[in-house]
């Protein structure tokens, strides 16, 4: 350590100096655009008081390569426009991503978009070009950098890196999140609904070999996307294509036999046409012997005819299996029963989970002019979810031995297709400066889901807690009907933001939503042909959801902003006397603040409100009960950014108060007052990374991280709890050229606890100790 010190300890001391003698080296890019979005070719871009500069090509972009690190003034020029400066930081053998929006008309900056590593334009979830510090939203973002330091493969480890929200996987495949108290949330996929976890609450979602980074919108967002977003919005975005030639590797080795494989490659086929194709293979036996197999392609093409036109067309596909976990039955207040080895697995070795995937979109936009513009989003998907597992384990009257009490059969087909039609219009009222964005979305849905019986000698068996026999005979199923989901959903939608001065901006928008819902049963045999048609369940809804926010700037990096939204969820549920039940709404009320230190850091905080009514609870059985209001109050503050240059950092801190609220009407809620399943009313997390870059041990690199979870209801009756945990991470790595080594070891202090939970008292021991080597190669 002292060693360390005498060769590292003056470079630190003068690392915040931009003098530029032999240091280290990276590349800056990025695309200038005019106020509408417009490509700007033949734009002067340079570093101020550098010999540094280039010009935009004919689609705005431009690079500089070999640039020393450190803190720089970007200047843009050209005719028609007047002088715009940005403060950048190059990171050593980093690509820094900067891209300007100019105005012809002030010569200042109207939108920037810096993607260094935690920062991000959502874009997607804004769906107009306003930088996130002029919105009165809250958004949070998880980076590829993240991602590849904390050695993630998992949507739900990634999003323990993003304050306010819960990730809860359960039956050894299945994702699900609460957000801000609340399991209503929508996830997207580069912008587009992901309709089997409004379905089921809950799907599958494969490794994240091809994700760029994760968004979230924090509060209601129907009035953009739709039913259902309560707690938020989760946007994948994917890699996109590039100009310039690329190309990634990675392979890596870890604890439980955890193999991956990522490849990656993206460039310039011609002058108009450019692609991106990523690949992802994960392997793994698993804790307690869970295992999974995820592989995974993608491909984007993007293709530009001319300077007004653009298509964007997006294929993926993955063939996912799952070893299901059914968990460890527990006692009452979250006791571990005597004598049972929370190691062990206790499913049948038959049971599985396989989600095989198709997805196609294709994006088309057209700029009439520099404020008018055009586009057209459409998807479908294909989505078959295969699932055979036990569900329920009972303890006998001893507390020697389970039975496996409820086996499952199911098989999830669902090919949603939607579109959305959007216009946008960047218009003056005198000093005012308006953005409109006016759409149309339309969404078909189709799905079947089959059940069946189960049969063998194995069904309904018993095994001992200690030392089972997990294979008890065939157990096998064949189906016996299905029952069909048909939704049809139009959604009219209309947003504005106002510019009413640099320190005052507005948000404004209204949304019309009219679902139709059909859904009925119908008996087949064995080959799945049809024996007798269900009767038909219609379940109409309509709502109007509107949001509205004021973003005041006392400075320019300085933002107060204050909103409210509305949100509404169709009741899909059919209980099995034929009752029907009331849609879901709701609203959120916040106040927040941003602050910002150019593109190096981002500190958000923000004070919340949110009510949901009409929500019913699912009981085993196919029963269902009303459990009426809840609300949920709380704040949370998170820090992003790279303070200084070679330092990532992350960190948040939530605190949420969701509880249930008591009947009107003289009725009583038998849960009132108690605290909202998977609601924990502490979370803090934090992820700091640090890459040397002037000593003679440049390139090396230490990361830690910290997840903090308080005690955790597993049910609303509030008896079973998941008891409050801390998981230390930390990391070690190696960049030299094109290559680097990465050592991961995650809960470093072999923490024993339990991460999530099923059927109110199954609960899921958290992994011990483990680890992941990676090694990746880049071009």
């Amino acid at each position: 350590m002292t060693l360390f010190l005498q060769v590292c300890a003056p470079a630190v001391r003068s690392y915040a100096q931009t003098e530029q003698g032999s240091m280290q080296q990276g590349t800056l890019r990025g695309q200038i655009t005019s106020p509408a979005g417009q490509p700007l070719p033949g734009m002067t871009v340079r570093l101020d008081q550098t010999t540094y500069g280039s010009v935009t090509d004919a689609q705005g972009y431009y690079q500089l390569a070999n640039v020393p690190t450190g803190t720089y003034t970007l200047a843009v020029s050209g005719v028609g426009y007047q002088v715009a400066r940005h403060e950048v930081v190059v990171i050593s053998r980093r690509t820094t991503e900067l891209s300007l929006q100019l105005s012809n008309h002030t010569g200042q900056l109207s939108a920037v978009t810096i993607s260094t590593a935690q920062r991000a334009s959502f874009t997607n979830v804004n769906k107009i070009a306003v930088p996130v510090r002029d919105l009165p939203l809250t958004t949070s973002a998880v980076s590829a950098r993240t991602i590849e330091q904390r050695g993630i493969d998992d949507l739900g480890e990634a999003m323990k890196n993003t304050t306010g929200v819960r990730a809860n996987n359960t039956y050894g495949g299945f994702q699900h999140f609460t957000v801000r108290g609340f399991s209503n949330f929508v996830l997207l996929v580069d912008g587009v609904r992901d309709e089997r976890h409004n379905i089921s609450t809950s799907a599958p979602s494969t490794n994240l070999a091809n994700i760029e980074r994760i968004e979230v919108l924090k509060g209601p967002a129907s009035v953009l996307f739709g039913h259902s977003a309560l707690g938020g919005i989760i946007n994948l975005v994917r890699k996109r294509p590039t100009k310039e030639q690329k190309a990634d590797f990675s392979a890596s080795y870890g604890s439980f036999n955890t193999r991956r494989m990522r490849v990656g490659a993206g460039g310039a086929l011609s002058k108009t046409l450019s692609y991106r194709v990523d690949v992802g293979l994960s392997e793994t036996e698993g804790y307690r012997q869970s295992g999974v197999n995820t592989n995974n392609i993608y491909l984007a093409l993007e293709y530009a005819p001319t300077v007004r036109d653009n298509f964007y067309f997006t294929v993926g596909a993955n063939k996912d299996r799952y070893d299901t976990d059914t968990g460890i039955p527990m006692l009452e207040g979250g006791k571990v029963a005597p004598g049972m080895n929370v190691n062990t697995r206790y499913n049948d070795p038959a049971d599985f989970l396989k989600n095989t995937r198709y997805d196609f979109q294709l994006r088309y936009t057209h700029q009439f002019n520099n404020a008018l513009t055009l586009s057209d989003q459409l998807s479908y998907s294909d989505d078959n979810i295969d699932y055979f597992s036990t569900e329920e384990l009972s303890f006998n009257a001893a507390m020697d031995s389970l039975t496996r009490t409820s086996p499952l059969y199911f098989n999830h087909l669902t090919k949603p297709l939607q579109n959305q039609l959007e216009l946008t219009y960047t218009a003056h009222t005198g000093k005012i400066e308006h953005k409109l964005l006016v759409g149309y979305a339309l969404s078909i849905l189709d799905r079947k889901t089959y059940n069946g019986n189960i049969f063998g000698p194995a069904l309904n068996a018993t095994v001992a807690v200690q030392q089972p026999v997990l294979n008890q005979g065939n157990l096998d199923y064949y189906r016996t009907q299905y029952r069909a989901t048909d939704e049809t959903v139009h959604g009219i939608y209309v947003q504005e933001w106002l510019n009413f001065s640099e320190k005052l901006k507005a948000l404004v928008g209204v949304r019309y939503d009219i679902f139709r819902g059909t859904y009925y049963t119908d008996k087949v045999d064995r080959e799945a042909h049809v024996t007798e048609r269900g009767a038909k369940t219609n379940i109409p809804a309509a709502a109007l959801t509107y949001r509205g926010g004021l973003v005041y700037q006392p400075t320019e990096r300085w933002s107060v902003y204050g909103s409210y939204a509305t949100y509404f969820k169709p009741s899909r549920r059919v209980a099995p006397n034929g009752e029907t039940f009331d849609p879901e709404d709701g609203y959120q009320a916040e106040v927040g603040s941003r602050l910002e230190s150019g593109n190096r850091w981002l500190i958000t905080a923000s004070m919340y409100y949110m009510r949901k009514n009409n929500q019913v609870e699912g009981l085993p059985g196919g029963v269902y009960r009303r459990i009426g209001s809840a609300e949920s109050k709380g704040y949370e503050v998170e820090a992003q950014g790279s303070p200084l240059a070679g330092l990532d950092l992350n960190a948040g801190y939530t605190y949420t108060a969701a509880v249930y609220r008591p009947f009107t009407g003289g009725h009583v809620n038998a849960v009132a007052g108690n605290t909202v399943v998977l609601a924990p009313k502490h979370m803090a997390n934090l992820w700091a990374n640090y890459q040397l870059q002037r000593c003679v041990l440049r390139g090396f690199s230490f990361g830690m991280g910290i997840n903090y979870m308080s005690d955790t209801y597993a049910n609303s009756a509030n008896t079973y709890v998941l008891p409050a945990y801390t998981v230390l991470d930390a990391a070690l790595g190696y960049q030299i050229g094109h290559v680097g080594l990465r050592l991961n070891v995650n809960n470093l202090a072999n923490e024993r606890y339990f991460s999530n939970v099923i059927i109110t008292n199954q609960f899921y021991p958290g992994a011990t100790r483990n680890y992941l080597v990676t090694l990746k190669y880049s071009l």
